[in-house]
């Protein structure tokens, strides 16, 4: 566990000292001061590890810290569009010889085709979750990845959802409408260009997808700068690599964990009616004081009342 401050201490100290003095004048015991020292402990404790996922999180998943895109960007401004469109299509056909690669984009294709894209598009949580169960009954080891990340310095907080695959030893990430992640207000011809390049869909490993994103980040603030217009906080390259190369949580349930709460509640429980299930109480404190009449508080109210 992580070493509390001292300064966190001597806060919690004051709090056993003040609910001591409580307990000696209302006569109520002495345990609630050990309750309310354990509490200050416990938030602290909270507050660290937060503090710690937040520095987490604005690492990729060697735990290096993510480029800053304040760098110079001469090394695209001297590039001719030409040679910056091929540069864009070399990263996003990666390694030709990939036979792995070549039979997942092939799977994703036929998957794409049976998925409803829905009114979100393919952008969406549930057209990513449909597309992961279709590549799983296939055979393949796909997984839809949940990064979400925490505000630092320019950085804003945000959250993503993408798909990944793991196959012949590797990790590839699957995204359909790539380009759509790059799209910017009053694009450059030469922006525009490379947008064009993008593929329907797309499939690379997370160094590629590095790579590309680093270069097209550039060519953001390139194309913005042109025209008289800032770099928005969610197009800053810092903010691109938290979506595909920040930690993240994997799972390859095919129904979301608050939808599957729901058929908890309704028609899919098993070996319960819906009617009784809709009756059970998980507030069980509030369930107990109505049952027999009282009012039932926590410790830490008691001591402040």
């Amino acid at each position: 566990m992580e070493q509390i401050p001292v300064r966190f201490k001597r806060v919690a100290a004051a709090f056993d000292e003040i609910s001591r003095f409580r307990s000696c004048d209302e006569s109520s015991g002495s345990e609630h001061s050990a309750d309310l020292s354990d509490l200050v402990n416990s938030f602290f404790e909270r507050e660290i590890r937060e503090q710690k996922s937040s520095e987490d999180h604005n690492q990729d998943v060697n735990g290096n810290e993510f480029d800053d895109d304040d760098d110079d960007e001469s090394d695209l401004s001297n590039s001719p569009d030409i040679e910056l469109q091929d540069s864009v299509r070399n990263l996003l056909e990666g390694d030709r010889d990939d036979e792995v690669k070549r039979s997942i984009y092939t799977e994703v294709e036929k998957a794409v085709e049976g998925v409803d894209v829905g009114g979100d598009g393919s952008s969406s949580p549930e057209f990513k979750r449909r597309l992961m169960a279709g590549l799983r009954n296939s055979g393949f080891d796909a997984g839809l990845c949940k990064s979400k990340w925490e505000r630092k310095g320019s950085n804003p907080s945000g959250k993503y959802e993408y798909i990944d695959v793991n196959a012949g030893g590797a990790r590839y990430i699957v995204e359909v409408f790539l380009a759509g992640e790059f799209t910017i207000a009053r694009p450059t011809g030469c922006y525009a260009s490379l947008l064009d390049v993008f593929p329907r869909i797309y499939v690379g490993k997370p160094e590629e997808l590095k790579k590309l994103v680093k270069i097209m980040s550039r060519a953001v603030r390139k194309s913005l700068k042109s025209v008289d217009l800032n770099m928005p906080p969610w197009r800053r390259l810092a903010y691109m690599q938290s979506k595909w190369l920040g930690s993240y949580k994997r799972t390859v349930n095919e129904i979301p964990s608050a939808e599957s709460y729901k058929e908890l509640k309704g028609e899919k429980l098993v070996g319960f009616s819906p009617a009784n299930a809709a009756a059970i109480s998980f507030n069980c404190r509030e369930y107990f004081g109505a049952k027999h009449g009282v009012r039932v508080i926590g410790n830490l109210a008691a001591m402040l009342n």
